[in-house]
Formats: C-alpha cells, structure tokens, sequence
C-alpha cells in the first residue's frame, strides 16, 4: 500500500507540472518575444509578434507610485542597443525564464516567471495576456526585483 500511494505521488506530481497545449504556446510566446527578442536579441519582429502594441509595463515608482513603461518606448531602447552592438547579449548574461505557472481562464492569461541573467534571478514577473483573433498577445506586466 505504501508502495502504491508513493507511486501515486511521484506520477500525479509529474502529471501536474505537465502543459497544456495553451500553456505551451503562451510559454513559448513569452520566451520568444519577451526573453529572445526585447531582452537578449533587440529583434522588432519577435517584439511585435508577441507583445500587444498597447502594452504597459507597470512599476512602483521611487515614491510608491505607480508608474508605466510602454512597449514602443522599450521596444526602440533595445533596437537601438541592438543597432549599437550592445544586444545581443553574450552567453554568460543571457537571459533566460523559469516558469512557475501559466493559469488560463478563458482569453485571458497570466503567468509567473523567474528571470534570470545569466545564472542569476534578477526578477520575478508576472505576465498577462489576452487571446486575440490573430492569437496570444502580452499586454502587461508587473515585477518584484530580487534584492542581493
């Protein structure tokens, strides 16, 4: 019995870290648009197939207001770091994502993501989304900086 339940356990724990098909592709969406082409990459044609061209970034500001980053700002940064040789970024401070989950309601999204830079987690992200005719868009997000 014991042997049972411990089976039980160990296959139901893989079971449930499993994808859906939906979670995949907003997993990959995120990992192409948002880690590939903004962060590491400068490549407007992964930006603009991922992100909403209404996206926001939202952030406390340094008196606990909130504050907004809009994609077109972002986006003309790193194509401009990318035209000046900054991006892409070398191996050692790429960055890359962890998710801890993509939960789906309907056409709506969300999902929590460790950012690392190189080996080091930097930032924990909260991502929304939005199903649209022409697919899965990132509209927003909000983060938490990891503190050293």
């Amino acid at each position: 019995m014991k042997y049972f339940i411990f089976l039980f356990l160990l296959f139901g724990s893989m079971f449930c870290k499993a994808q859906s098909p939906n979670q995949q592709i907003i997993s990959n969406l995120i990992n192409s648009a948002y880690a590939e082409g903004l962060q590491n990459e400068g490549d407007s044609l992964k930006i603009d197939a991922g992100f909403h061209a209404q996206f926001k970034m939202i952030y406390k500001g340094e008196n606990q207001e909130l504050k907004e980053y809009p994609l077109n700002m972002w986006r003309s940064r790193q194509v401009e770091r990318k035209a000046n040789g900054e991006l892409p970024r070398p191996k050692e401070t790429s960055v890359s994502l962890k998710f801890d989950f993509v939960d789906i309601t309907g056409d709506a999204a969300v999902a929590k993501v460790n950012y690392f830079e190189g080996t080091e987690l930097t930032y924990i992200d909260y991502i929304s989304l939005y199903k649209f005719q022409s697919g899965w868009k990132i509209i927003s997000k909000i983060f938490h900086k990891i503190e050293e």
